[in-house]
Order: C-alpha cells, then structure tokens, then sequence
C-alpha cells in the first residue's frame, strides 16, 4: 500500500466531511456559522468552567454555567432584546436617499457658521459639483447596509426559527465544552509520528493564542458598548439634545471596535450623523457634534488605556501596518466578516510557519 493511500485511509474521518462541506455550501455555510458561534461561546465560557472544576467534575460545571447563561439570555429577550429589535425596525426604515439631503443641508448649516466665508463658499461650490457622486455613494452605502441586517436575520432564521438557531448553538456549544479536548487528541493522532510533536505545538500555541485574543476582544467591546451608550444618554440628559438609536449605536460601536483602526472612526460616524438628521428642540451647533466625538474619544481612551492593556492582554504579535493591511484585505475580500477574521487567521497562520520553520531548523 503507497503512502498516499495509507494517508487517505487514515484521514477519511475529516477528508469526507470537508468534502461534504465544500460540495453543499450553500446548505453547510449557516450550520458552519452556528459552529462558529458555539466555538467563540466555548471560548467565552471555558474559564469559567475550569474555575467551578476545582469543586466539580466538568459534567456538572457545564451544567451549571449552561442553566445561568440560559437565566440570563431569558431575562434579556424580555427586556433589551425586544428594544433593541424595535431600533432596529425604525433604523431601517430611516434608511433612505432623502436622508442624505437632510445630512447635507444640517452639515452645510453648521459649517457656515464656524468656516470663513471663503472656504465656505469653496465647500458648496465642491459639494455642488460631487452631489452626484455623493448621492451613487450613499446608495450604495444603504444597500449595504440593508443586505447586511437581512443578511443578520437570515443567519437567525437560517434553519427555520431564531429559537431553533438558538437551541442549535446551545448543543454545539454543550458538546464543545464537554469534547473540545477529545477533538484535539483526535486531530494530533491522525498526524504522523514524526510531526507529532510539531503539531502538539502548533495546536498549543493557535488555540492558546486565539483564545486568548477572542476573550480579549469581546470585552473590549463589550465594554466600548455600554461606555458609548451611557456616555452619550449623559450628553442628551444635559444638553437636551436627541440622539435617537442610541442603544442601536452603542452596540454597533462595540461591534465595530472588533475591528482593528478602522473600527473606532466607524463606531462615532453613525451617532453624529444621526444628531444632526433629526429634527431638534435645540438648534443644531458644532458644539454638539465636538460633544458627541468627545464622548467617543473618552471611550477610546478609557479602552486603550484601561481595558485594552489590563484584560485583553497581549497582541496577535503583528507589526500594525501589516494589521492595517489585512484589514483591507479582509475587508475587500469577505466584507465586514473578512475584516474580523483577517487577524486571527494571520496569527494562526504566523504561528503554523514559525512552528515549521523551527522544526525543519532542528533537522
């Protein structure tokens, strides 16, 4: 029997289901997605559960932590699910091309009123020639947007129901927490005994790795979330201003915290751009919209200050133009998920290469 052949045969167990995935993607992609999402909760919730073992076998760990995550997911869809659903609902249905002359002309009100007159009247005569453009770029920014949340919802109702979805993720993510280690031991004896070692390794520092920078990441942006919303129903209460989707907004901050650079700028866009489109008791100022970036940038000084180097820790080790350039890459290769994911798979794939080149080094 060839190596080859000895090779297939002692790898069918994973070669036949990535062949399965590959040739029904379409169908595979949503479950596939799930599997994501059970893995960032196992990630999430494995320290957790090691801490409860010094008390408990690991059966009853999981159990418990599975019974409180369950409590506090119940208690949420009664109360900030369902707000955060109705902005979602109004958001949408603000998304439209009259809203761009809304923008522009609350834009061009404030800055007549701090620009000299010159450089003012160079603006609209700049505005007055790119008004085309800027109309094709908003288009195409809603349409984005639009097949982004449909796309969200068709995730949620990927294999009928939200809570099926939901059900789905909680036994995957059950199973992973119960059987992430016996997948591990599988992978590592399906590779030869002469890059066994390699491998351990290899799988050691990934996962070490990318928890580590998984964690890192959504406390960070849990805590970007709840600073940009308390900070920015502070500026309403004493300024009598309105900010609507302000739940809405906070979140997408610290979603788009996620992303590297690019992430903080986007997270403050959407507030201010909503301040001066709606319609308010107060005249419009720049005192307001400098407010409204104040509270961003006092958001990012607390994360990169505080929460950044204390809880998330060490970096991926990447030089930060390189992080700058695979975001782009990522961003025009997958979208926003590509923008996500770029890092991490660098980070997997840095450590896959220096692992390889130390053990050719050693022979």
């Amino acid at each position: 029997m060839t190596k080859t052949s000895t090779f297939l045969i002692h790898n069918l167990w994973w070669l036949v289901p990535l062949a399965v995935v590959l040739l029904f993607w379409q169908h595979t992609a949503p479950i596939l997605l799930m599997m994501v999402f059970a893995y960032l909760g196992r990630v999430i919730l494995n320290p957790v559960i090691s801490i409860l073992e010094k008390w408990t076998d690991r059966k009853w760990s999981v159990v418990i932590v599975m019974v409180l995550l369950i409590i506090c997911l119940a208690i949420l869809s009664s109360s900030l699910f369902p707000l955060i659903g109705k902005q979602i609902t109004a958001f949408q249905s603000s998304l439209s091309t009259e809203t761009l002359t809304k923008f522009l002309a609350k834009l061009t009100l404030v800055l007549e009123s701090i620009l000299p007159a010159f450089i003012f009247n160079l603006f609209n005569d700049v505005m007055g020639q790119l008004d085309s453009a800027f109309s094709e770029i908003w288009a195409s920014g809603l349409s984005h947007i639009k097949t982004f949340i449909g796309g969200a919802g068709s995730v949620a109702f990927a294999l009928g129901s939200a809570f099926l979805s939901f059900l789905i993720i909680i036994v995957f993510m059950i199973v992973f927490l119960l059987e992430g280690q016996n997948f591990s031991s599988a992978f590592l004896h399906a590779v030869p005994g002469e890059h066994y070692g390699t491998a351990k390794r290899m799988l050691e520092k990934t996962s070490n790795q990318i928890h580590v920078y998984i964690r890192g990441q959504l406390i960070a942006a849990t805590s970007v979330a709840v600073t940009s919303i308390i900070g920015l129903y502070i500026i309403q209460l004493i300024t009598g201003i309105s900010i609507p989707y302000t739940i809405l907004i906070g979140i997408s901050a610290g979603l788009f915290n996620l992303i590297p650079f690019i992430g903080p700028v986007m997270g403050m866009i959407p507030a201010v751009i909503f301040y001066l489109i709606t319609d308010q008791t107060i005249p419009i100022h720049i005192l307001y919209v400098f407010l409204i970036i104040g509270v961003f940038a006092i958001v990012q000084l607390i994360d990169n200050l505080v929460v950044s180097p204390y809880i998330v820790g060490g970096s991926v080790g990447l030089h930060p133009m390189l992080v700058i350039i695979l975001v782009l890459l990522g961003a025009s290769a997958g979208g926003i998920m590509g923008m996500l994911f770029a890092v991490p798979i660098a980070a997997i794939l840095k450590v896959v290469l220096s692992e390889l080149s130390s053990s050719v080094e050693k022979k």
